[in-house]
């Protein structure tokens, strides 16, 4: 039995009582996971009660019967915020680039509601990228895609950190994936890790640089990615400063 199952289990036999204290002294305690920040969007007042704690599989059930999207580590939940528009002509802009040369092979594209997921060791997780790219459709089911090979996140100021702390570490121990894009909302940048440099970070800047997506093939203008996205007078920080 691995650690989760056995706080799970202790938790089943808790008083009603006594674990809505220990869910409270969680709030209280900002929780850290695996030491990363955990950001979590504020539950809208209507939504469907949400379980305190659940396995992979028990989330996947779970979200098929939940019309508001979620994120999941390690049995706890987040909600996911809708986009803005500058957020949603980046995904549309680099889907629209990509897929012409993709669809000459066996790899596909997927936008924003798909789910990722994965199981690493004894952590589990899934997430919905803005933007991915599989390869291998055996692997697929009606739940979602666990073996991503490109996966791009859109920063915004409510998962920034999440993104570039969380997400940056645990695509790259999924192995499939080969490439993980951040692309900025507010300035023409995008910081690319790719596993055959071992995850370093490359920053690619300016409307004049072309970001080259080297586990697909394909090099991309960073006018192209960010047309009709960039406007003067907008904050420059994707934390929203």
């Amino acid at each position: 039995m691995n650690k989760f199952e056995a706080i799970r289990q202790s938790l089943t036999r808790l008083e009603e009582s006594e674990r809505r204290e220990i869910i409270a002294w969680f709030e209280r305690a900002s929780w850290r996971i695996g030491g990363i920040d955990r950001v979590e969007e504020p539950r809208l007042a209507y939504a469907t009660p949400l379980p305190e704690l659940m396995t992979l599989v028990e989330f996947l059930q779970f979200q098929e019967q939940s019309p508001i999207p979620y994120e999941f580590i390690n049995g706890v939940i987040r909600q996911i915020s809708a986009p803005t528009v500058p957020h949603c002509r980046v995904v549309q802009n680099i889907f629209r680039a990509i897929d012409p040369h993709l669809r000459k092979g066996s790899c596909e594209p997927f936008c924003t509601g798909v789910q990722v997921y994965f199981k690493l060791g004894t952590d589990e997780m899934s997430y919905r990228p803005d933007l991915f790219v599989s390869c291998d459709r055996n692997a697929w089911d009606k739940f979602g895609i666990p073996n991503p090979k490109f996966v791009v996140e859109v920063l915004s100021p409510s998962t920034a950190q999440i993104d570039r702390k969380e997400k940056a570490v645990n695509y790259r121990r999924v192995p499939s994936m080969e490439e993980y894009v951040i692309a900025s909302q507010k300035r023409a940048e995008l910081t690319i890790y790719r596993r055959a440099a071992r995850w370093l970070p490359e920053i690619v800047s300016g409307v004049g640089a072309i970001a080259e997506f080297r586990s697909l093939g394909v090099s991309v203008p960073l006018t192209v990615i960010y047309e009709e996205v960039l406007h003067e007078g907008a904050p420059s920080s994707d934390d929203g400063s």
